[in-house]
């Protein structure tokens, strides 16, 4: 059997070992016992080690070297080999750990119900596919990044565990220091801009604010609703505006240059007219709600909940086919590299702040995700 302490993971880290060299390291590592056997318990070092890259593919072999997945991430499961790996355990000893190194790009989400942990020295990069899996599993240690670099929100993932389901992320308290901020604004003072928002929620005569730039002090920048039976885009003056959809969810795309403002549904564009924005500071993204005018001015359920998900801020202009693209999937990653919000939400309920005036401010575990 094969017996790698925690002292070599370390030591093959601090050494820089490649993956090649941990195989070798593996392929030559005297054979022990696993087991250490007390009155009480059997404990086991660990069950099965899951090694590779893109490069060279991946591996998982079980505690006697056994080979248990060889091949490439989107082989077998589609998990690099961990769920291989998760179910020999699982299915053996009904417990244990299992060590991973390298760099995992799983695609799907195979189930499992497993009291398996995995730690090691390895980043796993996720996609919406294979979030849910990697959700459901006993991580400690494990870099978790989103699969594409675009955005902010690996630097974000860098810095602590943000990840939850439907689709994406949880911020579990409510610190000011997670604001997204320029400043004492959120997005700045672009002079052109594109907005992108999947929405599931009715309109509300009350405001039925979607997304809204200001604050309750200095009042509204620009303001997205769904109220009286229409879709409204407005700023300091001027407004552009079409007949709300009488299906949810749908999804809203606005571009803005220099006042020139286009107003798509569905990926279709519905309606055009010139908006003047008068920037002020402070100034906040607020999400389904903005309580200038009520505190319960944001949409309507459209069954028990309404939520607003996937918003997605550029400061530049996108193109029609982008903006179609975007209105494809409310899973659909960001299409340009001038993105300066992802907001990846689902939800939230009446989301603001009457103390503080600050957007983004009840975000916590109450909700299932926040923003990146």
């Amino acid at each position: 059997m094969v017996k790698l302490k925690r002292r070599d993971f370390i030591g093959l880290a601090i050494a820089g070992s490649t993956i090649a060299g941990l195989a070798i390291f593996l392929g030559n590592k005297p054979k022990s016992s696993l087991l250490q056997v007390t009155k009480n318990r059997t404990l086991y070092e660990y069950f099965a080690i899951v090694y590779g890259n893109p490069e060279i593919g991946y591996k998982a072999i079980d505690n006697d070297g056994q080979i248990l997945f060889d091949g490439k991430c989107s082989d077998g499961s589609g998990t690099c080999g961990i769920y291989e790996a998760l179910e020999y355990v699982e299915s053996k000893y009904g417990y244990g750990k299992i060590d991973i190194f390298g760099n995992f790009y799983p695609v799907n989400s195979p189930s499992i119900s497993s009291n398996v942990e995995i730690e090691g020295n390895a980043t796993i990069y996720v996609n919406s596919n294979s979030l849910p899996f990697i959700l459901s599993l006993q991580l400690r240690n494990i870099r978790v990044l989103w699969y594409k670099t675009i955005g902010i929100i690996n630097n974000l993932l860098t810095k602590r565990n943000i990840f939850s389901l439907n689709p994406y992320v949880l911020f579990t308290n409510t610190y000011e220091s997670l604001l997204l901020c320029n400043g004492k604004q959120t997005i700045g003072e672009p002079s052109s801009f594109t907005i992108s928002a999947w929405v599931n929620g009715m309109q509300n005569p009350y405001g039925g604010y979607i997304l809204s730039y200001g604050s309750l002090e200095r009042g509204i920048v620009w303001t997205l609703q769904n109220t009286q039976n229409s879709i409204i885009f407005s700023g300091s003056s001027g407004k552009v505006s079409s007949i709300a959809p009488q299906s949810t969810p749908f999804h809203i795309g606005i571009t803005w240059n220099n006042g020139y403002t286009q107003l798509y549904i569905n990926g279709k564009m519905v309606s055009s007219a010139e908006i003047q924005i008068e920037y002020k500071s402070p100034a906040y993204i607020w999400i389904n709600n903005f309580p200038i005018q009520s505190q319960q001015g944001g949409l309507n359920l459209s069954s028990w909940f309404s939520y607003i998900e996937n918003i997605q801020l550029y400061n530049s202009v996108l193109s029609e086919s982008q903006i179609s693209q975007l209105a494809s999937s409310p899973l659909q990653d960001p299409v340009d590299q001038s993105i300066i919000l992802w907001a990846l939400y689902r939800y939230i309920m009446y989301l603001g702040d009457l103390i503080t005036g600050k957007g983004f401010q009840r975000i916590g575990s109450l909700f299932y995700n926040g923003p990146i």
